[in-house]
Formats: structure tokens, C-alpha cells, sequence
């Protein structure tokens, strides 16, 4: 059962468990009650253990041996490890002791199989204790009559007719492996199967390196095994970390970089370099402060951050310049220049922030997650703002206090690098010239925007580039264990040139905690590590071949490993479902008639790829009540006799190290044999075959059933919708669904999902927009001036999903927190420059005059904050690891907006501003 984000799952538990007290009320007394337990995303294993034996080995060992080594040495071993929780296990054998009668002999003798296990049961007993007093002292007499070895049983004696018969005389007595419903294989090689669960306290890197310190004792202790750690989470955290720490330096080196070449001042840059890990200092204990740990997410925050980290030291940086430029004293020019821009910049600040915590209200565990994220931004811009303003202008005092004269008599002349002044005024001329139809095509991007959203792919989340696949194989065949090992054998020999390790689980798994390995005798789940340069999609279509040419009937499912990730956002899911609902209480005549259905759905839809509901046939077999009567056959006696046939049948345990279970059972036949030549003794002595008393028949049914709150429900899984619209499509087939089934239905899926989460976005979004209104309204002191910052917003979206298309992605979670992020930032430029065009025009110039004066003085700083935030993504559009994948939609689309904002700022702002108050008069303060 899976719970929505929020709800407390101890008292879940309770409910649940209530409810299953309240069923076995009215469940037969043999019926075993369920156990439950619970389960998070913490509780997923971090790695596997796969253990097996060596090929080249001296010392001969078998894998009931490997067994008890594993069980008893091995996995106590690593649970005392304080960062492990448990130690999952799969794939291991048991002993038994098999006692195969012969039944030719034992009806020469007129004894019963029944018989055997009565006396076995009689000599394995122990009567206690008896306290008996000898004069001054006392004695504890233990009787005992167990069972300790397999001779012990082999030597029972019969007494049949005054003569002593022993039970290896007539029956085979022999210690054996168990029967088998699963097995594990790696490799191709029969093994075990650990799964390491860590404390949810504990630190991954720890707990791996203690482990492998482990693993290197048992190698060296036990030769002849060979372990091999795969599926290693903490490989892949530690990877994707570690280039999220390179993005985070590469990203601010380039940055640094771009200021040399921009300011064309070896110490402004320094200044500006000395802020971001200050700011990150800052950042990193508010951080702990706050509780906020050190992970994917609140680290890409941070590199978020970076750009704008920059942003607040360059502008006033570039400030005091200007002011010093213009004849002011040092002293002065710090003072007034800081001053000037104090109030910009913590509206810019508040903007930003305003725009990234509505992100913490999204629903479920995305609204949870990126709480990280908002967290990370906000407390990075806050920390650097206050950086900016305060240890900026006294490091800048302290270094130009020697230069002040110098800097008082003329503004410092430098050799042109750049020719961006030129190329701005000769476009802000040419904008201004054709005002009118630059203006239209401005307005224009926002029809490009929409076009864009209507045209990009949706989807719930980004793609994960994984190397690791796990394939789901449901035979559809009531086949035995050893029929399902040689069919895996087969398939991973066929794909082998593809892999470079194989783990296949075949049948029944022992995993106490692992429910998405919950397999049957004939179903199979195949973990596949690819090679470099294989992808879930080509290997996908590999296995699509073998199935269609060997094994017609078999369904199968490709999807990457349960992770912390997938497993918290569902990325698995398929595109579309139709759940069923059925108000029939017959659910058992549903299988042929909705595989009918599937098959036409198929025929209608051929791209669809539904796969038919799994299915299981049974033998139903029943006892006719008057023929036991009428023959003196016990029912109880038949139902045995029955079960001993079928399948052997425990009689009791050997009592020695470990307990042994005692099996009696015939030899294998079929059922055909079975029902034909079993026979059973009644009451007057008369041999009887058991197929007299039985009703036989022949039945399948649903191997899986699926609930909801409304009652049962039959998914109908569409792996593609092809390029069907989501809205008509659902119509379409509700349409069908009444007409052919007269059924309810529902729709789910990722694509689904993914539309309900971006209305939701887009509502967060409205929700920023409605608060940066008011903090500029605030600001600006005007009701219209913040509507030319936020008219900009959809002309930088065209921007954004612009490259999002060219990059080949969609839109997803991360591309819709991308463009949400965008806004916060590509604002800032406009709010500055039409905070100085105002400050302009309160000294007295004209509209067009504070225009373009401004324009000159916030080109560099917009230009500078444009480019060093876009460098400061760069790295995530190179990187394979997952915090990249993870982050690259969110980075393309901030880098599309960005390059399309910074034009914007630089000509639609002014010329929004110049249509608004072209008529009025200059006022001065």
C-alpha cells in the first residue's frame, strides 16, 4: 500500500492493521494472518552483495555449505556494523532429511505412509526433566528419545508381526537440499544474494568503506568465494557530488574570468573573488543552522546561487567605479555608491526569493524536496547581499585608498577589449528608429512562448540516462523452477555481448523487505549492468526481438533499478492507464473477457503496446461428500493422503545444531499419474483410488489483483499514446470503454501526472508573479512600472523553451522550477536599470535623456551578470552524472532566458518605459 506525501505512517500502520484484524474475523481458522510492516525510500538497499563460488578452487564447497557460511558468519558479521540496519537475503538452500517410501513394500506389509510419520513423531520426544534426592544430594534425570542424526532415523525400528523391520528396509532415508520455488544466479552462477539496508543516521561513505574493509578480511579468509559489490548507490551519490562540486568551481572560475575581461582592473575582480566563498562560508552555516543537509539538490541550489552570488558584488562594485569616474572622493564614492544601490538590490533580492519559495508549496514530496533547493538560493542570495554591501565597500576602500588621487583627477583610461558599448548604441539607436515595429515583434515572442508550450513533449520528470536496467519477465506458463532457470540461461546468453555483469532472480525470492522482488515459480527479474555506450532504449529493443521470436506468450518490462530517486518520484510509471472499475463480484470471469478488450484496444491503437493481464490457471479439486460416506473413507485421512501425493509432507525436525525438517513424501509424478494410480485404505482395510472421491476442475484467474479507495480496479497500461492530445484521447477511450465493457474507468499515468503538476507550477508561477508586483510596486513607488518588468517574463519564456527544443528535452518538473527560477533572475537587470532611469529623472533630465544615460551605466553590470550566471550552468549541459541530468533542463532553460532577457532588458525595458511616459515632464528632487 502507498500512502500520499504527508501522511503519518504509524498511525497508517495502525489503521491498516485494524482493518486486518477486523477481516480475519470472518476467515477460515487455518487462514495465517498478514504480516505488515513498514517501509520508506531509506529502506532501500545501498548496495548488493553477490556471493558465489569460485570456478577455480581447490577446496570442493557447495552452495548448502555457502548457505550456512553466508547465514550464520558472513551477514552477522556486516549487521554489526553500526551503520547497517539489516542484511537482506536471497538465493539460499536449506537441508532436509527426504524419506521416500517404497510402496510396494509397505502394502505387502499393511503399513500406512501415515504410519512412518507416527513413529518418527514417537521417537523424537523429550520428556524433561525429573528432580530425584540420593540422601544429601540431588540429581536433575533427563529422558530423552530424540533424534540427533540422520542415522539415528535410518535405524528406527517397526515391529510388523513380531518382527523387527528397521525404516531404511523399506523406505529411502537421505539428507537432501530443499525444494526449490526461486534461486539466484550471477553471472550465470548459482549464488546468494545480499542486500545491504543502511541506518537512516548514517553516513553512506562510512558505511561503505567499513564494509569493504570487511569484505577484505572474508576474501582472505575464505578463498574459495568470491564477493562482488553491485548496484552501489553510494558509487553513484559520491560521482554525482563530486562533479557538482567541479560545477560549482568551474562555474565561478569562468565567472572570475569574464570580470578580468569585463571591469579591466586586476583588483575588482580579486574583490568580487574573495565575496563567493565568503558567501559560500556564510551559506554553508546557515545551512547547518538550519538543518539542511549537504545533498543533490541543496547543492545545486548553491551553484544556482553562484551567478547570482556575483551579481550583487559587481553592481556595486561597478557603482563605486562610476562614482569615483565622475570626480567624487573615494570615501564619497563608497559611501554614495554602495547607498544608491542598497535598495535595488534587496528588492532584487526579495524578487528572487519571492519567485523561489511559492516552489515550497507545491504538493507531495516535490514540494519537499525542492524546499532544499528555494532554501539553498535564498539563503545563498541573502548571504551574498550582505556580503556586497558591507564587506565589499571596506575591502574596495582599503585597497583604492592609495589610488584615491588618482582616481579623483581623471577617470582611468583603458584599451578597448570590447566593442559592446559601440554595438549597444548602434542598436539602441536602431530599436528607437523603428520603435514601433520593434515593439510588435517584442510582443510577438509571447505568441512564440505559447507555441512552444503547446509543441514540447510533458513529462513528470528528466529522463535518467542509467547503464543499469532491470528486466521483468512473467512466462505466462505454469512452469517448474528448473523450466524458468533454463529460459533465463538462454536470454542472458543471448544478450550477454551486451552486458558486463547479469543478476537474474528467478522465482520465489527470501527477501523479508523487498516487495518490488516479489516474484512467483514462473516469473523472473533480470539485473543487467550495461556496457559503455548501451542505453535503456537500445537494449530495450534487443530484448523486443528475442521475446517475439522465442517466447511469444512471455510479457516483459525494461525499467531502471529502484532507487531513493525513482522510487520517490515514481519515474517508472508508464505514460497512460485506464483503471477499470468493476461492480461485479465474479472477478474471476473478468480474465478472458478483458483480454478480449485489450486485443481490440491493440487493434485500434497499434502503437499502444498493452500487454494482456497476467493470468494463472489452477486445479480446483473437490471432495464428493457422499462417496466418503458411502465407502468409510475419513476426510482428513484423504486430504493427507492427497497432500503426500502432491507434495511432501512434514512430519517433524531433527533437534540438532540447527533444526531439520523430516519429510515424507512419494516420488514425483504428474498429476495425470497421481489421480490414476494413488489409492487410500478405508476403514474395512479396502485399497481405493483416490480420483473416486474427487471433483476436478480446471479454472484461471488474475495473478495480480489491484485496489483503490473505490474498490478493485483492472489497469490497462498504454506504454505509448503515440502523438495523441491527452484531453481527446481520454474521451476517445471512455467512449470505448462504455460501449464495449459497459465499465467505469479513470485515467493515470506519468503523462497525466505531469499535466496536473504543471497547472500546479503554473499556479506557483502567477503566485511569484503576484508577489514581485507588489515588492516593485513597493519599490518603484508606481502601480505601471512593475508591469514593464513583468510583461518581459513571457518574452524571456519564448527564450527558455526555445532551447529547451533545440536541446532535445521537455517539459518537465525541473524545466518548469528552470523558467520559474529564470524570472526571479533576468528581472533583476530591468529593476536596476529602471530604478536608475527614475533616479535620472528625479535629477532633472528628460525620458529619453535618463534613458539612454542609464542605459550606458547598467550595460556592463547586465552584460557581467548575464554572462557570468550563464557560465555558471555551463557545466551541468557537459556532465553525465546525475545531479546534472537531474539539473540540465532546469539549466537550459535558464540559459535560453537569460540570453533573450539580457537583449530584452537592454531595448524592450527601455522602450516599454519610453512608451509609457514619453509625454511627461522631467521633476526634480
Amino acid at each position: 500500500m502507498r500512502f500520499s506525501y504527508g501522511r503519518d505512517i504509524n498511525y497508517a500502520f495502525i489503521d491498516v492493521n485494524e482493518k486486518i484484524d477486523k477481516i480475519m474475523q470472518n476467515m477460515p481458522k487455518e487462514f495465517n494472518r498478514p504480516a505488515i510492516m513498514k517501509a520508506s525510500s531509506t529502506d532501500l538497499p545501498v548496495f548488493y552483495l553477490d556471493v558465489s563460488i569460485k570456478d577455480k578452487t581447490k577446496q570442493k564447497i557447495e552452495l548448502l555449505e555457502l548457505s550456512d557460511l553466508v547465514t550464520n558468519i558472513i551477514r552477522k558479521r556486516i549487521e554489526q556494523l553500526e551503520e547497517v540496519a539489516m542484511v537482506d537475503i536471497s538465493g539460499r538452500v536449506f537441508s532436509q532429511i527426504s524419506i521416500t517410501p517404497d510402496l510396494e513394500k509397505l502394502s505387502t506389509l499393511h503399513i500406512s505412509v501415515d504410519e512412518i510419520g507416527r513413529t518418527i513423531n514417537s521417537h523424537n520426544r523429550g520428556f524433561g526433566s525429573i528432580k530425584v534426592k540420593d540422601g544429601q544430594y540431588q540429581y536433575n534425570i533427563i529422558l530423552s528419545n530424540g533424534l540427533n542424526q540422520v542415522e539415528d532415523i535410518k535405524n528406527i525400528y517397526f515391529n510388523i508381526h513380531d518382527h523387527l523391520i528397521q525404516l531404511k528396509d523399506i523406505a529411502k532415508v537421505e539428507m537432501c537440499e530443499k525444494d526449490k520455488s526461486g534461486l539466484f544466479m550471477t553471472n550465470g552462477k548459482d549464488g546468494i544474494s545480499m542486500a545491504i539496508v543502511k541506518q537512516a543516521d548514517a553516513r553512506m561513505e562510512d558505511m561503505s568503506e567499513k564494509i569493504d574493509e570487511v569484505l577484505e578480511y572474508f576474501s582472505e579468509r575464505y578463498p574459495f568465494i568470491e564477493i562482488q559489490k553491485v548496484r552501489d548507490q553510494t558509487g553513484i551519490l559520491r560521482y554525482a557530488m563530486s562533479n557538482l562540486f567541479q560545477s560549482l568551481w568551474w562555474g565561478a572560475l569562468l565567472a572570475f574570468l569574464v570580470m578580468f575581461l569585463f571591469l579591466r582592473d586586476r583588483r575588482s575582480p580579486w574583490l568580487i573573488g574573495v565575496s563567493v566563498p565568503i558567501s559560500l562560508v556564510i551559506s554553508l552555516l546557515l545551512f547547518y543552522l538550519l538543518g539542511i543537509s549537504i545533498n543533490i539538490i541543496s547543492l545545486s541550489g548553491l551553484i544556482l546561487g553562484v551567478g547570482m552570488m556575483i551579481d550583487n558584488s559587481i553592481i556595486v562594485i561597478d557603482n563605486i567605479s562610476q562614482r569615483i569616474s565622475m570626480g567624487e572622493s573615494l570615501m564619497e564614492g563608497v559611501s554614495k555608491g554602495t547607498h544608491e544601490v542598497i535598495r535595488p538590490l534587496i528588492a532584487s533580492v526579495l524578487t528572487t526569493c519571492a519567485v523561489f519559495l511559492p516552489l515550497v508549496y507545491l504538493s507531495g514530496i516535490s514540494g519537499a524536496l525542492f524546499y532544499d533547493q528555494a532554501m539553498a538560493v535564498t539563503i545563498g542570495l541573502s548571504a551574498s547581499l550582505l556580503v556586497s554591501i558591507t564587506l565589499i565597500p571596506t575591502l574596495y576602500l582599503l585597497i583604492w585608498r592609495k589610488k584615491a588621487k588618482k582616481s579623483k583627477l581623471k577617470k582611468r583610461s583603458h584599451p578597448k577589449i570590447f566593442s559592446t558599448t559601440d554595438l549597444y548604441e548602434q542598436g539602441w539607436h536602431w530599436v528607437f528608429k523603428h520603435r514601433s515595429a520593434m515593439f510588435v515583434s517584442f510582443l510577438l515572442l509571447i505568441g512564440v512562448a505559447l507555441l512552444l508550450t503547446r509543441v514540447l513533449p510533458k513529462e513528470r520528470f528528466p529522463v535518467l540516462n542509467e547503464n543499469e536496467v532491470v528486466v521483468k519477465v512473467d512466462w505466462n506458463n505454469q512452469i517448474n523452477i528448473e523450466e524458468n532457470r533454463r529460459r533465463v540461461q538462454e536470454f542472458i546468453h543471448y544478450i550477454k555481448s551486451e552486458v558486463n555483469h547479469s543478476d537474474c532472480y528467478v522465482g520465489v525470492q527470501q527477501f523479508f523487505h523487498h516487495n518490488d522482488l516479489e516474484l512467483s515459480e514462473n516469473e523472473c527479474a533480470i539485473y543487467l549492468q550495461l556496457k559503455e555506450g548501451r542505453d535503456k532504449n537500445s537494449i530495450e529493443k534487443k530484448i523486443s526481438e528475442y521475446f517475439s521470436k522465442n517466447n511469444t506468450n512471455a510479457s516483459f518490462s525494461v525499467s531502471i533499478p529502484p532507487s531513493g530517486f525513482t522510487q520517490m518520484f515514481e519515474g517508472q510509471e508508464a505514460p497512460f492507464i485506464v483503471y477499470l472499475e468493476s461492480n461485479s463480484n465474479q472477478i474471476g470471469t473478468h480474465v478472458d473477457s478483458l483480454n478480449q478488450f485489450v486485443g481490440y484496444l491493440n487493434q485500434q491503437y497499434p502503437f499502444a503496446n498493452i500487454s494482456p493481464f497476467a493470468s494463472e490457471p489452477y486445479v480446483e479439486i473437490s471432495l464428493i461428500p457422499e462417496l466418503l460416506a458411502l465407502y468409510h473413507i475419513d476426510e482428513y485421512q484423504l486430504q493427507k493422503r492427497l497432500k503426500g501425493s502432491l507434495k511432501s509432507n512434514q512430519v517433524d525436525l531433527l533437534k540438532g545444531a540447527s533444526f531439520i525438517p523430516i519429510v515424507v513424501g512419494e516420488n514425483r509424478r504428474s498429476m495425470e499419474q497421481i489421480l490414476k494410480k494413488v489409492t487410500i485404505i478405508n476403514k474395512n482395510q479396502v485399497e481405493i483410488l483416490v480420483s473416486t472421491f474427487l471433483r476436478i476442475k480446471h479454472t484461471k484467474n488474475f495473478k495480480t489483483y489491484y485496489g483503490s479507495r473505490d474498490g478493485l480496479v483492472f489497469p490497462i497500461v498504454f506504454k505509448s499514446i503515440g502523438k495523441n492530445k491527452i484531453v481527446p484521447f481520454s474521451k476517445e477511450i471512455e467512449q470505448k470503454v462504455h460501449a464495449k465493457k459497459q465499465m467505469n474507468c479513470t485515467f493515470g499515468g506519468s503523462i497525466i501526472k505531469a499535466e496536473g503538476m504543471i497547472h500546479e507550477l503554473v499556479v506557483v508561477l502567477l503566485i511569484a508573479l503576484s508577489l514581485l508586483y507588489f515588492i516593485l510596486a513597493a519599490q518603484f513607488e508606481s502601480f505601471t512600472q512593475p508591469l514593464i518588468v513583468l510583461l518581459e517574463v513571457p518574452m524571456d519564456i519564448a527564450g527558455a523553451l526555445f532551447l529547451l527544443w533545440l536541446g532535445g528535452d521537455s517539459i518537465n518538473l525541473m524545466a518548469m522550477i528552470g523558467i520559474v527560477v529564470m524570472c526571479g533572475i533576468i528581472i533583476n537587470d530591468s529593476i536596476l536599470k529602471i530604478d536608475t532611469i527614475n533616479q535620472l529623472r528625479k535629477q532633472g533630465k528628460g525620458v529619453m535623456e535618463a534613458i539612454e544615460v542609464a542605459g550606458h551605466r547598467r550595460l556592463k553590470p547586465i552584460l557581467m551578470t548575464s554572462i557570468t550566471t550563464i557560465l555558471a550552468l555551463i557545466p551541468f549541459l557537459v556532465g553525465n552524472d546525475m545531479g546534472s541530468i537531474l539539473q540540465r533542463p532546469l539549466a537550459l532553460v535558464i540559459i535560453g532566458g537569460m540570453t533573450l532577457g539580457t537583449f530584452v532588458s537592454l531595448y524592450f525595458v527601455p522602450l516599454c518605459y519610453y512608451f509609457l511616459y514619453r509625454n511627461s515632464k522631467p521633476t526634480i528632487i
